[in-house]
């Protein structure tokens, strides 16, 4: 059983209809520069955030974006595209970026690179009885734009994916890399 219950956000006490502060269940809407959709001159960030991932890294990520938009005026919005989300289980399970159906859903052609890694020496060295990733890359470009996989160190793996997607290193790019061996970044390679 896999229980991922979220956060609400502790708004209760803050009198937000005072300041003409919409809200649903604690979660409040805002703008592409965080501020309260209802309010401008309120910005927001974290559990509060309407749709937002509810990561604590995406909390300070949203609270550094809120600081300089206070400082510099609203010039600063989040992207989103490139945060990983881990469940810290046994296999680890990671994922960021789009999924193959989002993908497909956006127009975009792409190849999917699907692997049972269950048979790989890293997974085999670990005695993983559970090792896959599925990979989305662009066809057009080779950007990668999803890497979603299940397996153990798939929690720090999936931050090289994220890195890559960020910065539009290509799918080609990646695999072309030098690796440490064994490790499980020289896994990369085979799933690209």
């Amino acid at each position: 059983v896999v229980n991922c219950a979220g956060r609400v956000a502790n708004v209760e006490g803050l009198d937000l209809g005072a300041a003409v502060i919409v809200h649903r269940e604690g979660r409040i809407e805002i703008d592409g520069h965080l501020r309260s959709r209802s309010n401008p001159d309120v910005y927001v960030c974290g559990d509060a955030v309407w749709n937002s991932p509810q990561l604590s890294p995406v909390a300070t990520y949203e609270g550094g974006i809120v600081g300089r938009n206070i400082v510099d005026g609203p010039k600063h919005r989040p992207d989103y595209d490139h945060i990983p989300a881990c469940l810290y289980s046994i296999p680890a399970v990671a994922s960021v970026g789009l999924t193959e159906a989002k993908a497909r859903e956006r127009g975009l052609g792409v190849r999917i690179h699907l692997n049972d890694m269950q048979g790989w020496l890293t997974a085999r060295t670990y005695a993983e009885t559970v090792a896959w990733s599925k990979i989305i890359v662009e066809e057009t470009t080779g950007r990668i734009v999803g890497a979603h996989m299940v397996g153990h160190a798939g929690e720090e793996l999936i931050h090289i994916f994220a890195l890559a997607m960020k910065h539009a290193i290509t799918a080609s790019q990646l695999a072309d890399m030098v690796y440490g061996f064994p490790t499980f970044s020289a896994d990369i390679r085979n799933m690209l």
